[in-house]
């Protein structure tokens, strides 16, 4: 590919991580927020650890590498995909006097929008964990079972990375050291594996579960619904469009909220219509 070429490729592809990974990132935030909370009403969040730190400090830390996570996105050098400034002129008109900061927080919405379109399979989920880790006798049942779901939204937003590289790396020939080198910045890895040692430290008896068929068949069926619910077209696109209606003051005028909607309708129409002649 020429350079021209790739730029073009990078361009395409960043619209698909910030698409996919926005509802995916910060569904998961969400989801990890309402963990946290449930995680602080269980006894062992206050137990002391070997070298002076409570197990509480390890989902501290988990919630400030998000926040690091996202300081990255917004003030990282190279490959920014929240500055204002270089958003191409027919974009930027689009917006009235933003900052980065309000930009990201427009994108960050989608995720909101999701989480709360997605909020009766997340809750079964929870309740799926809780059935089982009430049968196996593991206490704080109810607030732990959050502290799992959200382990699981984590899990589910590294799938959704992984997802959104494979197509850029088949529909755009696009090279994986490339996609690894410009958006490993949305990979929440460091995120997910400092709020699974919390879990460990807070409820170390739910490691060596060993669950039943029925348990196991069940929690998969939970896990597969809200991964397809994170993935489908349908979601992804209306996400992006509750997130123009709910943060509407940050473009320029209300023409521009209307063009924005309409420019996404068309687009899911188009992605539908592509997914149906591959069936």
């Amino acid at each position: 590919m020429i350079y021209e070429e790739i730029q073009k490729a990078v361009g395409n592809a960043a619209a698909i991580f910030k698409l996919v990974c926005g509802v995916g990132n910060n569904a998961a935030w969400v989801v990890m927020m309402e963990g946290y909370d449930h995680a602080r009403r269980c006894k062992a969040f206050r137990k002391s650890l070997k070298g002076g730190h409570l197990v509480g400090w390890y989902f501290k830390k988990a919630v400030r590498d998000f926040n690091d996570y996202e300081r990255h996105l917004l003030t990282t050098p190279t490959n920014r995909m929240f500055r204002v400034a270089d958003m191409p002129d027919d974009v930027r008109r689009k917006y009235g006097n933003i900052s980065d900061e309000e930009y990201y927080e427009f994108w960050k919405g989608v995720g909101g929008v999701a989480y709360a379109k997605t909020k009766p399979l997340i809750t079964s989920l929870v309740n799926k964990y809780r059935v089982s880790l009430v049968q196996h006798d593991v206490k704080d049942a109810d607030h732990v079972a959050w502290v799992m779901t959200a382990q699981a939204a984590l899990d589910l937003s590294l799938a959704l990375f992984e997802s959104a590289a494979k197509e850029c790396e088949a529909g755009l020939n696009l090279h994986r050291k490339v996609i690894d080198e410009v958006f490993s910045q949305f990979s929440l890895k460091p995120v997910s594996n400092d709020w699974m040692r919390a879990l460990m430290l807070l409820a170390p008896e739910t490691d060596p579960i060993k669950l039943s068929e029925v348990e196991e068949r069940n929690i998969d069926l939970g896990l597969q619904q809200l991964m397809e619910a994170w993935l489908d077209p349908e979601l992804l696109y209306s996400s992006a469009s509750g997130a123009v209606d709910d943060f509407n003051e940050i473009f320029a005028t209300k023409g521009f909220v209307k063009k924005v909607k309409r420019e996404i309708a068309e687009v899911k129409a188009d992605t539908l219509r592509e997914l149906e002649k591959e069936l």
